[in-house]
Order: C-alpha cells, then structure tokens, then sequence
C-alpha cells in the first residue's frame, strides 16, 4: 500500500551497471523482482516520479498497479549496449496489469511510456498513457501480447533520431503503440487519439520482427499475416504521420476489426458492424 503523496527518486543510477541488463537494485529506477501488487491511492493521488534520473520501474515479475501515476521516467539503462534505452516509465519483462494508472511524461530510445520485452504480457483497465517521448513507439511497445481495456493512449510523440544504428523501420514508428510481436495485441473501449510518428504509424503501428525495414517491393508483394491487433468499441482518430492524417500502419500483419470501432481516415482496415468513419 503506497499512501498520498508524491515519491521522488533520488539516488542516481550507478554508471556501471548502465549498460545491458544489469539488475541494480539500490540506485535508479525501482525493481520489482517478486510477484507485487503495489497500490496506491489514486492516480491523481500517489506519484511515482523519477525524476529524470532514470526509468520509474523496471519490472520481471508478475506485477499489479492501481490507481498511481508513473511519471518522469528518463532511462538511463542501455538495452542496446552503448546506444539505446527502453521503457521510460516501465520496462516489463514479465506479466503487468495496468488499473486506474496513468503513465505521463517519461521518455525513452524506444517505449517512451512503456517497453514491453519479447515474451512478456501487459493489460491495462481505466488507464491512460499520455505525452510520452522516444524515437520509436512513443506510448507503449508491445513485444507479444498486450490487451487495451476502457484506456486512453494520447498525445505521445515519435521522432526518428536519424542515428545510423537505426536505420528505416527500426525508427520513427508508432506513436501510440508500436506492435512488433506475434502475439495478438487487443484494443477493447479504447480511445487512441492525438499521437503522432515521423515516419508510419501515428496511432498504431504493426510489424512483427521489423519486417516493415525491407524493401516496399517485397512488403507489397509478399503481405503474409504475421502479427494481429484486434479492434472492438474503440476510438482511433486525430493520430498523424509526418504531417498527413494516418491512425494505423501495418506490415506483414492485419487489423481485424470486431465491431463498433470509429475512424478518422482508412488505414485502420475496419470493415467490421457498426464500424464508422468520420471527417
């Protein structure tokens, strides 16, 4: 039980132990390593706040969050020895339930809300995860399955960092979610709205394995479904690419619409009952 209050870490992460997944358990971010179920009380209410020094939580548990607010997550960790971060509020290696959060504010190389890691599971009820940062999948990326339930995903920002250690498709890519599992990531009563992507993706962005970094020759021709992001009762609009309206972007995976799912433009595929597009 996390009482009323805001919880500002302060013990900057050990420069040591930055690099790869190294567990660093008394500086930094906080890890939680046990199953846990960490509630607060309220997300107005009980702050996380990492205050730029580090990610909020680094998670390889089975982990439960209510009602608290993750906040300013910067990573200091490098997953990618020497030139890239993940998960500026979160990393999750395990198996997270999201209920009455919100993660605002935090900023990574890549899941500037949230990293989900191949293998683990993430399900999130009345959440929102908003103006999150990073240089591909600005709100949440989904390494398998992920399931979006009554939330909101808005106002999260992805900006190629035109790096030559991520060249294509390995940036610029989904603002909202960015999916590069097999696994079926599901959106419920969800609200995406107000994301933007430099390159693809501004709302949701589908492409297991990075297969969107081959040749447009090749992705057009051969289109098989790998990855699938399920819709039903959701809101996907305002969400842009560049400077053009563009909700959705998918390669080598399908958009399968269950019903009742409303647009702004065509790139959603939905095609389902009670599906509606608006201006």
């Amino acid at each position: 039980m996390v009482p009323e209050g805001r919880y500002v870490l302060t013990i900057l992460p050990d420069p040591q132990k930055v690099q790869g997944r190294n567990p660093d358990a008394t500086t930094g971010d906080l890890n939680l390593t046990a199953p846990t179920t960490l509630r607060g009380a309220g997300r107005d209410q009980t702050v996380l706040d990492a205050n730029a020094i580090d990610r909020v939580l680094s998670i390889s548990a089975a982990v439960t969050l209510t009602g608290l607010t993750v906040t300013g997550g910067v990573t200091a960790q490098h997953e990618i020895p020497y030139y890239d971060t993940g998960g500026g509020g979160i990393s999750n290696s395990s198996n997270l339930v999201l209920d009455d959060v919100v993660v605002r504010g935090n900023s990574a190389g890549y899941g500037g809300g949230i990293f989900n890691v191949p293998g683990s599971d993430l399900q999130t009820r009345n959440t929102t995860i908003t103006g999150n940062r990073s240089g591909e999948a600005g709100g949440v990326r989904c390494d398998n399955t992920c399931t979006f339930t009554n939330s909101t995903i808005s106002d999260n920002r992805v900006i190629n960092p035109g790096v030559w250690y991520r060249p294509g498709g390995f940036a610029g890519r989904g603002g909202g979610v960015d999916v590069r599992g097999r696994g079926v990531v599901t959106f419920d009563r969800a609200t995406i709205t107000g994301n933007s992507a430099s390159d693809a993706g501004g709302g949701i962005n589908v492409a297991p394995a990075y297969l969107d970094t081959l040749p447009r020759q090749v992705t057009d021709v051969v289109d098989v479904p790998v990855g699938t992001v399920m819709l039903r009762n959701s809101t996907i609009t305002g969400n842009t690419s560049g400077t053009a309206q563009a909700n959705c972007a998918k390669v080598f995976a399908r958009i399968v619409s269950e019903g009742g799912n409303t647009s702004d433009d065509a790139s959603c595929d939905l095609t389902g009952p009670d599906d509606r597009s608006v201006p």
